[in-house]
């Protein structure tokens, strides 16, 4: 018997073997952190100390995010987002990176990327430039020149000469001459010349220079006047190197420059048909770079000592406008590397014309090079060269994508276009198990019954010996997998898994790109096209829907419809039309399809795509007239448009957002069963929307509740107290509103800090009872369904929120959680919708019915739990909206975020009910199962001889 215990036992200790949980985080979600688009003056390669032998590529970005990155593989290896600002600075020095956005300047290390120190002025930042000591000299907007210590920030000197010309009017000496100066006098820029510093400042494009001494922060000379016709279009970009100052004359049809100290200026001529000039230099060299919309071209000068620059040479013309130059001294030489459009590196030395290699892109792909930096690195050989360009991309619809080419060969690159995604649609991918035989099905419903049942045993039995074969050769792994719990592979292409875990989310960008992402396999992109021309300008989108299996609409504002298959990102239909559209709303026809009715400017309806003659029932939309007035719109079938409803807030409010109900929310149940059995019925309205506005003059802020077919409105709620500065987000799904805003000032009743407010919408206030719509056959907004009975209830919460979310699933049966996007923490938080019941009895316990319904105490703040930050310790930036979708299992919702990085994952709220979790223990089961199996074999002749044995003993 001890053998059989010891049997019955081994499940057990092989549990404990096996029994270890691990946590799904960082498996079941993913992360793709993004920088967006580098500016060309602020990214360098640079080493984060003298000791390093490799540099870090340094950038900073449109979105004002200081980031160095890994130039071996494209990883971040630290980033800080800064105060966002028009003016962006950034300058390496000795173990340093300084940054200036608005009125801040930040020194952060190079390596770990820890904040050194922070000084911030009252003046916005104009140039920012390193000096021979590490120390930072400063040029603010209204003149003041400040040099910081390297160590603290502190600010050693300051230099105010400028100011003394910024009265009305006021003559100034300058040099042999007086010239009149007025207040329009602008700081320009700020240059680094050995033991002082030189500012360029223009008034009535009169070009000004001034020199200050390094040490004491005084004016060595008196302020020398350079030009008098100085004019500086924003077509032309001068990447100024420390020693050089450049400008344009002749209505940007001359390009002069000055090697500082020097104020002789070197003259280039601009040829008319020149669209952009870029000039850059180092040390005494200077490469002025010409594009035209079909080619560019560059020159070559050399500064001698007295400050005079002489063309050395001219690299020939090369087709493609959108190229980028770049140069890199090393070894006491200076090189210039050209990249083009293909990916092609060429390699010269400024001394020489002639090439001194070309790298042709091996992985050849399109760039549109926008701006470029390198890093050059001579072999021993003396004739071969290690080369390294980051490639900032001016794609049309993708501006901002990153590349690294090593020595023509495509090391890496970062979507960063991905930064300013606006819009997107969920994709459902095809069910492999159904798709192939679709053709299939649909012959069967066209044949007799009998017909049809010889068809199915004919297709089955063609099956059958199709892929049987292949099904039982692969049945043990599978069966081995699923013991050791291997996770299955994601399929390819567009096909769904089996959970319905991979989707694509089809995005579209700020600049009209348009891509696809696989959701289930990491974020990849898998296709991506453009919905504007090269120079086009993109002037929005008014709607993106899945218009049919497989195929993506979009609604451009400007006037056109473009749809795409949304597998492989070919482009089907394009259609243009005018004025541009104020709004869109997608329909079902009484056929079954899906068309996009657009509401345009001129009050006019049309049907996308156009020519599509279907049948569809009145559609009814709602347009933002203005900060004061909010319409709705009825289109009639013939497209015939008239407004039906305006709402007009009091006096001193104006509208500041307006949401809706999602396209897909499933309502499992019209009614909430409470703990004594009894029935609320649900105030579900499909049509209701939540309008917020806000009176800056008496600090309040209003929430409506307004039906969108006729314009009732369904409920109001003013706050007092309130931040106006501050926005005021809200999310609606079934019979329930939840909006958050920020209470500056104690009021009466109210606490200061942000509030979550929760609003429950009930047909009547009374138990089992319907109200009004008790004996209606039929309901109608415009027949009156009736008011509400509201429920409320209002929360303290410790963050701000940027955006909502509901978890949606495929039939809404498993529990809602509330996703909280927090700018604060760059996280998002889930809340569950019970936490946030209006009907949580307040000061006092539950009763027993109330526990029954899940109720528990109100509490008048709600925390903020970590362990229900979804996105965990990840440092998530600049996301500004969350969307969700449900998979095929009902217990499990799929969340994807954008606006800044991309994060994606799956949430279960319920928990995952209907499949088996990673630790469920397969092998104990078997093993147990096994080992009674054996036992009871065992087991059974000895019970079998007691039985016979008890009766003779009878």
């Amino acid at each position: 018997m001890r053998f059989f215990s010891g049997v019955l036992l081994l499940p057990c200790f092989v549990a404990s073997v096996l029994g270890i949980f691990k946590d799904d985080a960082y498996h079941t979600d993913w992360h793709i952190p993004l920088i967006g688009p580098s500016l060309p003056t602020s990214t360098f390669f640079h080493q984060p100390n003298q000791d390093s032998k490799a540099s870090l590529i340094y950038s900073l970005t449109d979105r004002s995010i200081l980031a160095a990155i890994n130039p071996k593989d494209g990883e971040l290896v630290w980033r800080q987002q800064l105060k966002e600002s028009a003016v962006n600075v950034a300058r390496a020095g000795n173990g340093v990176v300084v940054s200036a956005t608005g009125t801040s300047v930040s020194s952060f290390n190079a390596g770990n990327g820890r904040l050194v120190w922070e000084n911030a002025f009252s003046q916005n930042v104009v140039d920012l430039r390193i000096t021979p000591a590490n120390k930072v000299a400063v040029l603010f907007a209204d003149g003041v020149v400040r040099l910081l210590d390297d160590k603290s920030g502190d600010v050693a000197w300051e230099w105010r000469e400028l100011d003394r010309c910024a009265d009305d009017v006021l003559v100034c000496a300058y040099g042999d001459a007086n010239f009149l100066r007025n207040s329009t006098d602008v700081p320009l820029s700020l240059h680094v010349t050995k033991s002082t510093l030189t500012v360029a400042s223009q008034s009535l494009k009169k070009l000004w220079v001034s020199t200050i001494d390094l040490a004491t922060g005084k004016s060595t000379s008196s302020t020398t006047h350079i030009s008098t016709a100085a004019d500086i279009p924003a077509k032309h970009q001068a990447h100024h190197g420390d020693e050089l100052l450049s400008w344009t004359e002749e209505s940007g049809r001359t390009l002069k420059f000055v090697a500082l100290p020097s104020t002789t200026p070197a003259s280039v001529a601009i040829p008319n048909d020149v669209v952009e000039t870029v000039l850059l230099s180092s040390k005494d060299d200077v490469v002025v770079h010409f594009k035209t919309h079909g080619e560019s071209w560059a020159h070559v000068y050399k500064v001698d000592a007295k400050g005079v620059a002489s063309e050395v040479y001219a690299v020939r013309p090369r087709l493609g406008a959108h190229s980028a130059i770049s140069l890199n001294s090393a070894g006491g030489k200076t090189y210039l590397v050209w990249t083009l459009p293909n990916g092609e590196t060429v390699l010269y030395d400024v001394a020489k014309e002639e090439a001194l290699a070309s790298y042709t892109l091996i992985n050849a792909t399109e760039i549109d090079p926008r701006h470029s930096v390198s890093e050059v690195v001579p072999r021993p050989d003396g004739t071969s060269f290690a080369v390294r360009t980051f490639v900032s991309s001016a794609a049309p619809g993708f501006v901002g994508d990153s590349y690294l080419i090593r020595n023509g060969e495509l090391a890496w690159s970062r979507k960063e276009s991905l930064v300013s995604v606006v819009a997107s649609t969920w994709i459902e991918l095809l069910d492999p198990s159904t798709e192939e035989i679709v053709e299939e099905l649909d012959a069967e419903t066209h044949k007799s019954v009998g017909a049809a049942y010889v068809h199915r045993v004919t297709r089955h039995l063609n099956e059958l010996s199709l892929y049987g074969p292949a099904w039982i050769q692969a049945l043990p792994q599978r069966i081995l997998g699923g013991f050791v719990n291997k996770g299955t592979e994601m399929p390819t292409g567009k096909w769904r898994d089996f959970f319905g875990f991979r989707k694509f989310v089809i995005v579209i960008t700020a600049e009209g790109g348009v891509a696809a992402i696989d959701v289930g396999r990491n974020g990849e992109v898998v296709w991506q096209a453009s919905l504007v021309n090269a120079g086009e300008k993109f002037r929005g989108v008014s709607g993106i829907y899945e218009v049919r299996k497989g195929h993506v609409g979009i609604v451009c504002t400007g006037g056109s419809y473009v749809e795409y298959n949304a597998f492989d990102g070919i482009e089907v239909l394009k259609q243009d039309f005018t004025p541009s559209v104020l709004s869109t709303a997608q329909v079902d026809t009484q056929g079954g399809k899906k068309i996009i009715i657009a509401l345009l400017s001129n009050n006019k309806a049309i049907a996308l795509p156009m020519g599509v003659d279907a049948e569809f029932d009145s559609v009814h939309l709602t347009v933002k007239d203005s900060t004061r007035s909010i319409k709705g719109i009825r289109v009639s079938p013939n497209l015939i448009s008239s407004p039906t409803w305006t709402f007009v807030p009091p006096v001193g409010e104006s509208i500041t957002t307006i949401e809706g109900r999602p396209a897909h929310d499933p309502v499992a149940s019209i009614g909430r069963v409470l703990g004594d059995r009894s029935v609320m019925y649900k105030y579900l309205n499909q049509h209701m929307i939540v309008i917020s506005t806000v009176n800056p003059t008496a600090a309040t802020a209003s929430i409506y509740l307004i039906d969108s077919v006729s314009g009732s409105i369904l409920h109001s709620a003013t706050h007092a107290a309130v931040d106006v500065t501050q926005p005021i987000v809200a999310t609606v799904s079934e019979n329930w509103v939840i909006y958050s805003y920020f209470s500056d000032e104690a009021a009466e009743g109210t606490a200061k800090g942000y509030h979550l407010v929760v609003l429950e919408l009930y047909e009547s206030e009374f138990k089992n009872d319907r109200g009004s719509l008790a004996d209606a056959d039929e309901v109608s907004s415009f027949k009156g369904a009736g008011k509400p009975h509201v429920l409320s209830q209002s929360y303290v919460f410790p963050s701000a929120v940027k955006a909502f979310a509901v978890t949606d699933t495929k039939q809404g049966i498993t529990s809602r959680d509330i996703l909280a996007l927090l700018p604060g923490t760059q996280g998002i938080y889930s809340i569950p919708k019970r936490v946030l019941d209006p009907r949580r009895p307040v000061g006092r316990e539950p009763d027993a019915a109330e526990k029954e319904e899940g109720l528990f105490i109100y509490t008048p703040v709600i925390e903020i739990d970590p362990k229900s930050i979804i996105t965990h310790k990840r440092k998530v930036m600049g996301l500004k909206k969350v969307v969700t979708t449900p998979s095929q299992l009902e217990s499990t919702s799929i969340v994807f975020a954008y606006g800044g990085d991309l994060f994606g994952t799956r949430v279960a709220p319920s928990l995952a009910f209907d499949v088996l979790g990673k630790g469920f223990g397969k092998i104990q089961l078997v093993a147990t199962v096994v080992g009674l199996t054996i036992a009871s074999f065992m087991v059974a002749p000895m019970v079998r001889k007691k039985q016979i044995n008890a009766r003779w003993s009878l």
